[in-house]
């Protein structure tokens, strides 16, 4: 047996498949809202919670002093700010991060319908584990 017969023997499972397909249409419909809340607030559709020109003397500084200047709570905090240009750019951010958890719920769903109970736990505990790591729940000491 060849390489090349080794090949096109090896295919993708349907759950592989939807994986991937939920994963590329996430990742350009993820893309676009980034394009899109980058454009309003580069062209001043939306209000910036910091003005742009004001951004360049904010870069040498720390990430709390531009917190702090902005005035931008910690954590999940920026949800209420989400109505400020700059701020709405996390929406695209946010989307792509969690695509890896509705790409694992879709599996989860398909491995406990065709009585794959053990891979569907296993994917439930990565969801589990991805959203409390997400929330903040999970805090260490030395961050």
């Amino acid at each position: 047996m060849t390489s090349k017969d080794l090949k096109n023997e090896i295919k993708a499972s349907p759950a592989q498949l939807h994986y991937a397909n939920t994963l590329f249409y996430g990742a350009v419909i993820g893309f676009v809202i980034m394009l899109v809340t980058y454009c309003l607030y580069v062209f001043g559709v939306i209000e910036p919670q910091i003005p742009l020109d004001q951004l360049p003397l904010l870069w040498t500084q720390s990430a709390e002093h531009y917190r702090t200047v902005g005035n931008i709570p910690q954590g999940w905090g920026w949800l209420a700010l989400i109505n400020k240009g700059d701020i709405c750019n996390f929406i695209g951010i946010v989307f792509l991060a969690s695509l890896t958890v509705i790409c694992f719920l879709q599996l989860a769903w398909n491995l406990f319908r065709h009585g794959q109970k053990l891979l569907g736990c296993i994917a439930v505990t990565e969801i589990v584990v991805l959203c409390l790591a997400a929330s903040g729940i999970l805090v260490s000491a030395g961050h």
